[in-house]
């Protein structure tokens, strides 16, 4: 039997897509030293809206501390991950370095990164097939730990063959989870040992890969427990017909989980539905999931026991689509639909940990409900940004419009504006009005990580810009060379 868990949207590949193939070079080339772009530190003219003035508030009172020479030694970083591989910047956006040219698709980049900080673990193609790789940070020396899947581009010309299918199960999902607490050791998927997708334990201390699982599903998406004592994850399998197109798996085989200390294999409760609906966990040894169907999307949201399998009712109404988690008080947020069985009503809903009855925050339902780590807050698309306790709301500068949401430790907002097939970026400070600060259509936004003074902007031509309090008039930083994905901090 096989097991892993996988996201909740089923996927879409493509042969040129799901491998990433280099058969122009004929193999993948590392970088074993990040390669750094200096600050240009070149104003761009200001856009500020013509009717508002520029900001002005008091100074900042962050104390004032030398220019930096290179890459802080030991952090805080922003990293940066797209097409033109992985790349690090100190908090204010100087002296921007490509960590590595491995491109990445993941759909969080936080789960590349070890507990420490220290190194990430990332998977790589070359003609041979599909490998992992560790990446230090920040100095970028990369290290093959094992060849995931032997994956040629004439394997890839039947898009239904057995490497084919096994390529899409490990690179169509997050194959990659760090043990919490000091990282010692790399829960992975691929097929090292056999024709599918497996899951497997490294141990950085030792070097040693052990094989935890074996049969004919593909195992996808592990997931330790906060004790680290647990990897969850669930099986999956792709079988004819398959239809106009290669549409992630559409069967579901099971739910498990395998005891670190000892190898043992314990059975889950398998949500129903095609999506793997797995929520967060809740403490050491509990977490939630819950089934889907085709009218209303969500329902039956159970708390599972990983240590038996067993799952208990959790919520009693149904949700629209998505539910998210907070991991500061382990609050939840969804939407409510009208015509729902069980439905709450229309609008968006939070359930604090320990509360039965959902607290309803509008009256309008969400399209989609997200927790922003960076932020440190939930996005109910296209409505507004709450704090996980429901109290603190931020507006969008133009309703349904308004995309990128970045909120920073000072409560400054920043948005990508989209109008008319044109694009800007807004800024609000507590009590003040929106600025236009830039013009340019954006891939990402993120305020640095120490004083929330300084907004990072990533446009979606990969030119990158930093807007510092008070004036926020952008500065040209570098240039990725390529269209940036995900941006995230690392302590």
């Amino acid at each position: 039997m096989k097991k892993a868990w996988i996201p909740t949207l089923m996927l879409i590949y493509t042969i040129s897509v799901s491998c990433n193939l280099n058969t122009s070079s004929g193999t993948t080339s590392l970088s074993t030293e990040p390669s750094t772009v200096e600050s240009i530190s070149t104003p761009v003219e200001s856009t500020l809206s013509g009717d508002s003035p520029s900001p002005t508030l008091e100074t900042p009172t962050s104390d004032i501390t030398p220019a930096p020479t290179g890459l802080n030694p030991t952090g805080p970083y922003v990293l940066f991950g797209g097409s033109a591989g992985l790349w690090l910047t100190n908090p204010d956006g100087s002296f921007l370095s490509q960590l590595t040219n491995l491109e990445t698709s993941v759909d969080d980049l936080h789960e590349l990164v070890s507990p420490t900080g220290d190194r990430l673990a990332l998977m790589g193609a070359d003609d041979k097939g599909l490998d992992l790789y560790l990446v230090t940070i920040p100095g970028g020396e990369t290290k093959k730990i094992a060849h995931l899947l032997d994956l040629t581009s004439e394997d890839l010309m039947d898009a239904t063959s057995s490497r084919s299918i096994t390529s899409y199960a490990i690179t169509g999902s997050s194959n990659v989870a760090w043990q919490p607490g000091d990282g010692r050791l790399l829960a992975f998927t691929g097929a090292v040992n056999g024709p599918t997708s497996d899951l497997y334990i490294y141990d950085q201390q030792t070097g040693e890969i052990t094989q935890l699982t074996d049969g004919p599903s593909q195992a996808i998406t592990p997931s330790w427990s906060p004790d680290g004592k647990y990897i969850l994850h669930y099986g999956v399998s792709w079988v004819p017909p398959f239809g106009g197109a290669i549409v992630g798996p559409n069967r579901f085989d099971g739910a498990w989980a395998v005891r670190a200390s000892d190898g043992k294999l314990i059975n889950q409760s398998k949500p129903k539905g095609y999506h793997v609906n797995f929520v967060g966990w809740q403490d050491d040894s509990h977490y939630l999931i819950f089934d889907s169907n085709d009218t209303c999307y969500s329902i039956n949201l159970r708390n599972v026991d990983v240590t038996t399998g067993k799952a208990e009712p959790f919520m009693d109404w149904s949700f629209y689509y998505k539910i998210a988690q907070s991991p500061e008080n382990n609050a939840l947020m969804f939407s409510g639909a009208e015509g729902c069985a069980s439905s709450p009503g229309e609008g968006i809903f939070l359930l604090p940990a320990g509360q039965t009855v959902p607290t309803q925050l509008t009256d309008k339902k969400a399209y989609e409900v997200r927790w922003l780590p960076e932020s440190g807050l939930f996005q109910a698309y296209p409505e507004a940004l709450f704090s996980s306790d429901g109290i603190t709301r931020f507006d969008p500068p133009v309703y349904d419009k308004s995309y990128q949401p970045a909120i920073s430790k000072n409560g400054y907002q920043a948005w990508e504006v989209i109008e008319n097939q044109q694009g800007r970026v807004e800024v609000k400070l507590p009590g003040g009005d929106w600025h236009v600060i830039m013009k340019g259509l954006v891939a990402e936004l993120i305020w640095d990580p120490i004083t929330g003074d300084t907004l990072l902007i990533v446009l979606q031509d990969g030119s990158f810009y930093a807007a510092s309090y008070p004036d926020f008039t952008p500065r040209l930083m570098g240039n990725f060379g390529g269209r940036v994905n995900q941006a995230i901090w690392i302590p």
